[in-house]
């Protein structure tokens, strides 16, 4: 393996062509556009944008997506900022104190805020992950399947435990996820399982872009449309940006902690961005020595919403990059793309594909410089993307749809698999079956049973070598305890929250 600056100049190389630089611009500004308009976000994009992955190059094609992820993570602050509606789920925390701030007639300083506190929590957060995979990924090659089987299994669980959702049904979207990813072939013995129909389709297995087709673009068109609350926005007139240097110095510490938090939640799997605000705004709420303001224009909550969000995007990259374990829903869309070009995405990756993860990382940096300087030169067309009519986005995003679908495949076969896990995800949406543990396990399992296999084959001592392997021994100790941690929990904090207030109505008497 050549130096990190060995890789770094190869990727610049890569990527530092004219096409190069359109994809990660034109890819950076669509991800702020679609992460500015409320329901929709950057992930409804990447899918849309899957089946572009067979007809262009690699290396554009995960350039693209990444530019992408920045531009959407930047661009949620938007909608939540002028119109009181987030985004992304990302910047839910941003319309507390952000909206309250343009309510009083300064929309300027909350988007100058959070448009710099983007930047802040993403790029160094990308400059970590470059070193942090590197030594990961060293180390990741000396585990065996028992250690790769332990840590899907750990990364499912987490899931699952870390997750506000119904444990429950959060665990019920597990099993039907592994149900459905073991439909095809056996990958031992290469016989076929559920072949429904005794259709031959069947033995290559649910198409994972026409899973996602369905799940997320298909499914968010139907639902907003049934919605149709869509009504005229007001409007809204701002002026360009001015430099929060003021509001920086003020709340320097509130910055570094929510970058730290950021990143630190970003690289637990399946958390990513939303958890990492929420937690990072209650955390300086809780810190601060006057709260009264919070929630009614503290630009406090502002910074460190936006700056812990972006910092879960470099977070995340460090274990799908070096481990191969998706760190959030972005990153399963560029397992599914890199799937299509016949790359495995595992602990090997970072190894085998060194340029390629590089590549990711070199156009995450300049795609942050471009989020950056479009947001700030061009703060002022803001109200203007949020006034783009939804029934053009809604007609071009369904007949890109179906047409990926179709080309996923080759036939009509995708698109029935769409149309199918279109109506699955309308079914989840209604009896509150979370989607990420679903996506997570449909795209481990695969991985999970294979490893068990083969290390049930590789040793003589069956179940007992995952257990006195020490590492695979700590990954399954560890989601094992999330699990649990995640079921009393819950009911261990009740519990107490109950005590206090028993405690404090018998002082009252």
């Amino acid at each position: 393996m050549g130096t990190t600056l060995d890789y770094i100049v190869e990727a610049l190389k890569e990527i530092s062509t004219l096409t190069g630089i359109i994809y990660i611009i034109g890819g950076t500004i669509a991800g702020i556009v679609l992460g500015a308009i409320p329901g929709l976000g950057s992930s409804t994009l990447l899918v849309i944008l899957l089946p572009i992955a067979y007809k262009i190059d690699t290396n554009l094609v995960l350039a693209l997506f990444i530019a992408v992820v920045i531009g959407g993570m930047s661009g949620g602050c938007i909608g939540s900022i002028l119109l009181g509606i987030p985004g992304t789920s990302s910047s839910l925390c941003t319309v507390w104190d952000g909206y309250a701030l343009t309510q009083k007639g300064d929309p300027v300083r909350p988007l100058s805020a959070a448009v710099t506190a983007n930047f802040i929590g993403n790029v160094p957060s990308v400059i970590i992950a470059i070193f942090a995979c590197r030594a990961i990924g060293l180390w990741a090659v000396k585990l065996g399947p028992w250690e790769y089987a332990a840590l899907c299994f750990c990364a499912i669980l987490m899931v699952v435990g870390l997750s506000k959702e119904n444990l429950a049904k959060g665990m019920l979207g597990v099993g039907l996820a592994i149900f459905l990813a073991s439909i095809g072939e056996d990958p031992i013995t290469a016989h076929g399982r559920f072949l429904f129909f005794d259709r031959l389709e069947f033995l290559d297995g649910l198409n994972l872009i026409s899973v996602m087709l369905g799940l997320f673009a298909a499914k968010i068109i139907l639902v907003e449309y049934a919605k149709a609350t869509k009504s005229e926005q007001p409007d809204i007139k701002i002026g360009g940006y001015k430099w929060p240097g003021e509001d920086l110095k003020k709340n320097k510490w509130v910055v570094v902690r929510s970058w730290i938090m950021g990143l630190v939640i970003g690289f637990l799997p399946g958390l990513g961005g939303p958890v990492a605000a929420g937690l990072a705004y209650s955390t300086e709420k809780m810190l601060a020595k006057d709260k009264s303001n919070w929630g009614k224009g503290e630009i406090a909550g502002v910074l460190a919403t936006e700056t812990a969000n972006n910092a879960a995007i470099g977070g995340a990259l460090i274990p799908f990059l070096a481990l191969g374990i998706p760190g959030d829903a972005a990153n399963v869309q560029f397992i599914a793309a890199l799937n299509v070009k016949g790359i495995n995405v595992g602990p090997m990756f970072m190894r085998e594909q060194t340029l390629i993860v590089y590549i990711i990382f070199i156009a995450a940096l300049i795609s942050g410089i471009v989020a950056m300087l479009y947001e700030t030169l061009g703060m002022k067309t803001f109200p203007a993307l949020l006034k783009i009519p939804y029934h053009y986005l809604y007609s071009m995003i369904v007949i890109l749809t179906i047409t990926g679908a179709y080309m996923s495949t080759g036939s009509f076969f995708g698109m029935i698999i769409m149309l199918i896990s279109c109506i699955l995800g309308v079914l989840m949406d209604v009896f509150g079956i979370p989607s990420l543990p679903f996506l997570m396990a449909f795209i481990l399992s695969p991985l999970l049973e294979l490893n068990i296999r083969r290390g049930f084959n590789y040793s003589p001592r069956g179940l007992a070598e995952f257990f006195l392997r020490p590492i695979s021994c700590a990954f399954i100790v560890v989601g094992l305890i999330v699990l649990i941690w995640g079921m009393v929990g819950p009911v261990i904090r009740k519990a107490l929250k109950k005590d206090k207030t028993d405690s404090t109505a018998n002082t009252g008497c």
